[in-house]
């Protein structure tokens, strides 16, 4: 952790004989930190002072670009900041670790965002204390997607996130748009998330997005067994799709719907394909996770997974914003 003190200023009380000595021996270390990590300047190199012991500094060598030296008895010995002090300052009040990982408290204003936890918390100086929920995004990949049903509808890498959008305001019921790409080598996992984007008013049926997967024979464009899973948007509930034959004016699909109800805010989803099932779970924040279909990889395989909107004969535009997307 990087220390500081103001106007700490002494002369070393030996000379430093060697380029790769470790410790130097100062007149008065009472005006500097009583502990490292600091910076001082003697002559012209830098060096990082890692331990105090009395008047003795352990120290690291020819530190932020300058050249180890010799130094004579009598020289000057001064603290500064430097732009490696104020880099690794910066460093130590923002730690990114697994949350086993997180340090005990006492450094005030430290901040602490768990790679694998739920909460940002904050030190006080005394203990940890918790805000969030919170949750690290992956950006989407931008490129390796193609469409199935498209339409109208658009796809547009923004700031780190996909956001699907189709503009149609037709009777077509279903008129699933879905956006896809290969999936992963199995066995994996696939963890997403995304938004609604500002849909409101309009009549049932209501306009749905999600996650899906499909089994998809090359050479057919619009083939393909289909499993979705999102947010019914307007209603009371959240769905679960059922399976379906895509085709480009959707004839012959059929649906069935299993029902999560859920308030309405940043889904995420799961998918894990490991031996012979296939599992999908949805989560509200990210880190706890419902399972809501478990299923044998015999009923249909998964080569393609992606996300899908679907206006459902609304008079509404309907869009959706991917944010998150990991596949392990």
């Amino acid at each position: 952790m990087e220390t500081f003190a103001n106007q700490a200023v002494t002369t070393l009380s030996a000379a430093i004989t060697s380029v790769t000595a470790t410790s130097c021996t100062v007149v008065d270390a009472t005006a500097f930190p009583a502990s490292g990590n600091f910076r001082i300047k003697i002559d012209s190199e830098i060096l990082i002072v890692t331990g105090v012991a009395g008047n003795t500094f352990t120290i690291t060598r020819g530190a932020e670009g300058t050249t180890a030296a010799t130094h004579a008895n009598g020289a000057n010995v001064i603290h500064l900041l430097t732009k490696g002090g104020l880099e690794a300052r910066v460093a130590n009040r923002f730690i990114t670790d697994l949350y086993a990982n997180k340090p005990a408290a006492g450094v005030k204003g430290r901040l602490f965002l768990p790679t694998d936890g739920l909460f940002l918390e904050y030190d006080d100086g005394a203990a940890w204390h918790k805000y969030g929920p919170y949750r690290r995004f992956k950006a989407p990949p931008e490129t390796g997607w193609s469409w199935v049903n498209q339409g109208n509808a658009t796809a547009t890498y923004s700031d780190g996130r996909i956001v699907l959008e189709d503009p149609d305001l037709d009777s077509t019921d279903p008129q699933l748009r879905i956006y896809v790409r290969p999936a992963p080598q199995w066995p994996a996992t696939l963890t997403l998330a995304y938004l609604a984007n500002g849909i409101g008013g309009g009549s049932s049926p209501y306009p749905q997005m999600g996650f899906c997967t499909r089994q998809h024979s090359p050479g057919i464009s619009y083939d393909g067994y289909l499993a979705a899973y999102g947010i019914m948007l307007g209603g009371t509930q959240w769905q679960s799709y059922g399976a379906s034959h895509i085709s480009p004016t959707n004839s012959g699909s059929s649906f069935s719907w299993d029902d999560y109800f859920m308030p309405q805010r940043l889904i995420w989803g799961r998918l894990e394909v490991y031996g012979d099932r296939k599992r999908f779970y949805m989560s509200v924040d990210g880190v706890n996770f419902i399972k809501v279909k478990d299923d044998s990889i015999s009923s249909y395989g998964i080569n393609q997974v992606g996300i899908f909107i679907d206006p459902k004969n609304n008079a509404q535009p309907v869009s959706l914003s991917l944010v998150h997307w990991e596949e392990g």
